[in-house]
């Protein structure tokens, strides 16, 4: 058994190698940037111990934005297939947008994603099983495209969506995708994730994993503001004599 595992941390040292991560020129001059190359080793390393090829080629890296992807061979100039986007402010991650374009590849590199963010602490069963639900989704009816509606505005738990774009740019490839959107620094304890238009807990406080609820109840601590564009004249002003219509 102790060889077994010897032998099996060695293959995965040889492909963790072979895949050129310790080539990928990471930028470290702020928090998120340090807290990105710490979360990327984090998916790889969950990659590599599933047998994948893990994230080997870093395409752009800046101080609120960072593009990465999986290639055939590491440090590609381009991506092929798996394309991940991230946004950052200075201290902390922003959005991670994942795109696939090999529907059977995408759940483990989708699960990848969120067991990095979650670390050590355990996933909610939900979460490990909605990547390849979504999958099995497009695969199914692979000519019919589904999106969740994103809301970026990051909060005091992190949100997760799903969308599936069928022959996306009219040359024959579809691609799937999971947009994360990072809870604000030091706002998230581990405990629920916005998953669409439902929450899922992790565990409530008597231990037992808690059911799912309908629909979609905010609980982040922020206020919602509504922007318009036609100015509205003050009653007493000059403006308001006016009339409009």
């Amino acid at each position: 058994m102790v060889k077994r595992m010897v032998l099996s941390g060695l293959l995965a040292l040889m492909m963790v190698l072979s895949s050129g991560i310790a080539e990928m020129q990471w930028k470290q001059d702020t928090p998120a940037q340090r807290m990105l190359k710490n979360y990327i080793e984090t998916v790889n390393a969950y990659l590599v111990d599933h047998g994948v090829t893990p994230v080997n080629s870093l395409f752009e890296i800046y101080n609120g934005f960072a593009v990465l992807g999986i290639t055939e061979e590491a440090d590609a100039e381009t991506p092929e297939g798996v394309e991940i986007t991230l946004t950052m402010f200075f201290d902390c991650l922003d959005m991670l947008e994942l795109r696939v374009s090999d529907i059977s590849r995408f759940p483990v590199i989708a699960d990848a994603m969120i067991q990095a963010m979650y670390g050590e602490k355990e996933v909610p069963e939900k979460l490990t099983e909605i990547t390849a639900a979504r999958a099995e989704q497009a695969d199914k009816e692979p000519a019919k495209s589904y999106v969740e509606p994103v809301d970026d505005m990051n909060g005091t738990m992190p949100r997760i969506y799903f969308a599936y774009y069928p022959n996306q740019y009219k040359d024959g490839v579809s691609w799937i995708q999971m947009t994360v959107v990072f809870p604000l620094a030091g706002e998230w304890d581990g405990d629920a994730v916005l998953l669409g238009e439902t929450e899922v807990k992790n565990l409530n406080p008597d231990g037992d994993a808690s059911e799912d609820f309908e629909g979609y109840y905010s609980t982040d601590d922020y206020q919602h503001y509504e922007f318009f564009t036609t100015p509205t004249p003050e009653p007493d002003s000059a403006a308001a004599e006016y009339d409009f219509r």
